[in-house]
């Protein structure tokens, strides 16, 4: 859930200041409004920006560790809108001179201390809301990555997508337009655990997966339970809200490993689980391809689908609208390897172009920063 008290609205902006405090988060309070101090050291400051979902948090950490790599000479700042200790401690490692935290509201009088407190040689904003006084009152270059257009000329732009690209040219406020990529194509695991393959009983039976919302749920365990093989096969679930399939389903951060009967529902509630349960499923269905689980089905060669169009590029997957159709398609694919692997090995192929361009786009911001 966006967080709408780090934009320029005075009144959500101290509603939020004062949810903080309730709530005993009074260094959260205290960063809203800019009372924020740089790492201890000598060196100037680059400040990192993530937005507020776990997706730019991951980006931010990305960002860091590719600054870090490249201006030892630097201190880092990163500061996100949204915590995930659990993902900060899985992906950070011990760096001297960084300090990470929540960071301030777009207030004018809160920007200004934040410029004062980290004069800052240069602004990374990851995935951010544009904040427009920021941008209107640092002297410091400023890179956007995967940040819609804003008023202000920034020094270079990272479109995510051919349409973020786009409106990027539409607002010609960018003196460097990279091409477009997902980052998120950078954090999909090429290989995972063959754990549930391995489980699922081998023999004829089958793995799928489905991921959307709750609310599409209902209908397509009606139309799952409608498969001939549905009794014999094992369904993977997962869900872009907070969603859950039905009680009798078992939640992968509960599985104690053992074997899977054959008509089981796996509840994939943990992301972390995603690249397994692509490595190990015979097809996919994305009712609602979020970036995360879209790049994660490709990398693995799954045999892909769509319930809608993606936020990515073009993509060499069949759209299919409605569950009937679905499970029609993975009818056919049971008995037919070679029109999976097809799709599959097709699917392999558009994830690894994503994946060179967002390294190559890295590349290029990180030759930027290295001028800052």
């Amino acid at each position: 859930m966006a967080d709408h008290g780090y934009g320029a609205g005075f009144g959500l902006v101290w509603r939020a200041v004062l949810r903080d405090y309730r709530r005993g988060e009074g260094h959260r309070a205290r960063a809203r409004l800019g009372f924020l101090t740089p790492p201890e050291g000598r060196g100037r400051v680059l400040w990192i920006k993530a937005g507020g979902s776990p997706d730019a948090l991951r980006l931010g950490v990305e960002l860091l560790g590719a600054v870090r790599d490249r201006r030892r000479d630097l201190r880092l700042v990163m500061t996100f809108e949204r915590d995930d200790p659990d993902l900060l401690r899985a992906v950070l490692r011990p760096w001297q001179r960084v300090g990470i935290g929540y960071g301030p509201c777009d207030r004018p009088r809160v920007v200004t201390r934040v410029l004062a407190r980290f004069q800052p040689c240069g602004i990374i904003l990851a995935e951010s809301d544009p904040p427009l006084n920021l941008l209107r009152r640092t002297l410091a270059p400023v890179a956007a990555v995967g940040t819609g257009p804003a008023p202000v000329p920034v020094a270079a732009a990272w479109p995510v997508s051919g349409a973020a690209q786009r409106d990027w040219e539409m607002n010609g406020q960018a003196g460097d337009l990279l091409p477009p990529a997902d980052p998120q194509a950078r954090f999909a695991e090429a290989q995972a655990d063959v754990v549930l393959r391995t489980l699922a009983g081998g023999g004829e039976r089958r793995l799928w997966w489905w991921h959307g919302r709750a609310q599409q749920w209902p209908e397509w365990l009606t139309a799952w339970r409608g498969m001939a093989t549905a009794a014999d096969d094992i369904l993977m679930a997962s869900f872009a809200d907070a969603g859950a399939p039905e009680e009798a389903a078992l939640k992968v951060s509960a599985w104690d490993r053992s074997g899977l009967a054959g008509g089981s529902i796996l509840h994939i509630d943990d992301r972390r689980w995603f690249a397994a349960a692509a490595s190990a499923a015979d097809a996919v269905h994305l009712a609602d391809p979020g970036r995360a689980v879209l790049w994660q089905a490709l990398a693995a060669g799954c045999a892909v689908t769509l319930g809608q169009e993606a936020a990515a590029a073009t993509l060499p997957v069949p759209m299919l609208a409605s569950n009937g159709a679905v499970v029609d398609h993975w009818r056919r694919l049971r008995g037919d390897d070679h029109q999976r692997r097809s799709l599959g090995d097709a699917a392999r192929r558009r994830f690894w172009e994503e994946r060179r361009q967002v390294d190559a786009n890295l590349g290029a911001l990180m030759d930027r920063v290295w001028t800052w």
